[in-house]
């Protein structure tokens, strides 16, 4: 380790604490915007809250990622640059619909324009000689999964906006740990540090939502700090470690699309069937069932961690999780049936 080093780091580490205050600011004048989230027959909240927090957690990412690489001398390439121009894109896109509701195939247009630049950045910066369609087309899938999915899972305070801090903070650790760049590790704790100055305002009591402007954004940065650790030779099993991570909220969405679809409901209409909804329409506080989403995210993380690290093979680490995740949703389907006029 040189004096360089510790400089650096030191310096670093400031940098986020500056980031994280500036993002308590900027949520604090978000606030008082006054773009507010009115309560519906779908909402968790029954008075009218100010949303579009993810504005000040878009911001502070957008601005910091770049300088925080500049303290190690790393300039932004080209995997850098389309992740941060896809994310201003989706933000602006996001922030728009906050305060005026667009029609969903609208939305999806929006993330899959932004999962291309993502896509094409991310084959492009590793080095690929020719970007294939079938190479893109699963990376814009995987993307646009993960914006939709921290979009759904945005219905209690500090849920999403936790767990993805929680990943992310997973994700930095791991790839600081193996040698990765700090195109990759940095990029994760400055989404950690912006995530990190919103939350305060988000829990336990909501004075700000993060909006769709906040959970599309951070479902883009982590898809794409998923594309770069299976792109990390350094990782074993890299494709797999974003998956394990969020394997609770991935988990959640596809058993309430399934179940949908089965009852041949619009999967595209606005609902509040999810597991973690259903749990709190059943009687549990919203934090608790936000705590218990922050515990499956830490424990897809240390499993994630121990796949990584070629410690355990990724199929039964997978079933592992799943398993683990199953016991919470028979929990909440054994609550549903106890509670009277409460149906799924």
């Amino acid at each position: 380790m040189t004096h360089s080093f510790y400089t650096e780091t030191g310096l670093f580490g400031l940098f986020l604490v500056v980031v994280a205050v500036m993002s308590a600011i900027l949520s604090r004048r978000v606030i008082a915007l006054r773009v507010l989230d009115y309560p519906t027959g779908r909402s968790a909240h029954d008075t009218p809250v100010p949303k579009g927090g993810g504005l000040a957690i878009l911001i502070v990412f957008v601005v910091g990622v770049p300088l925080g690489q500049l303290l190690f001398h790393h300039h932004a390439d080209t995997t850098d640059v389309t992740l941060l121009l896809a994310t201003v894109w989706l933000g602006l896109f996001s922030w728009r619909d906050d305060m005026q509701p667009m029609p969903p195939t609208w939305k999806l247009g929006a993330q899959i324009a932004a999962a291309v630049m993502v896509a094409w950045g991310d084959m492009a910066g590793a080095g690929a000689h020719t970007v294939t369609l079938d190479g893109m087309g699963v990376r814009i899938m995987w993307l646009v999964v993960l914006c939709n999915c921290l979009n759904f899972m945005d219905g209690l305070n500090g849920l999403a906006s936790g767990c993805t801090l929680l990943a992310a903070l997973v994700t930095a650790g791991l790839c600081a740990a193996v040698g990765g760049g700090v195109e990759t590790w940095g990029t994760a704790l400055v989404l950690v540090a912006a995530i990190t100055g919103f939350l305060p305002f988000n829990i336990p009591q909501a004075r700000l939502f993060m909006g769709d402007v906040g959970s599309q954004c951070c479902g883009l940065v982590l898809g794409a700090l998923g594309l770069r650790m299976a792109g990390m030779g350094q990782l074993a099993h890299g494709a797999w470690l974003m998956p394990l991570m969020l394997s609770g909220l991935l988990l959640d969405v596809i058993i309430t699309l399934l179940r949908r679809a089965c009852h041949r409901r619009p999967l595209m209409q606005a609902h509040r069937e999810h597991v973690y909804q259903m749990a709190q329409r059943s009687g549990m506080r919203g934090m608790d069932v936000t705590t218990v989403a922050w515990a499956g995210t830490i424990c897809g993380g240390m499993v994630a961690v121990a796949v990584g690290l070629g410690w355990i093979p990724p199929v039964p680490a997978l079933l592992g999780t799943g398993l683990i995740q199953s016991v919470w949703i028979a929990a909440v389907i054994r609550r549903v049936r106890r509670t009277p006029d409460l149906s799924w």
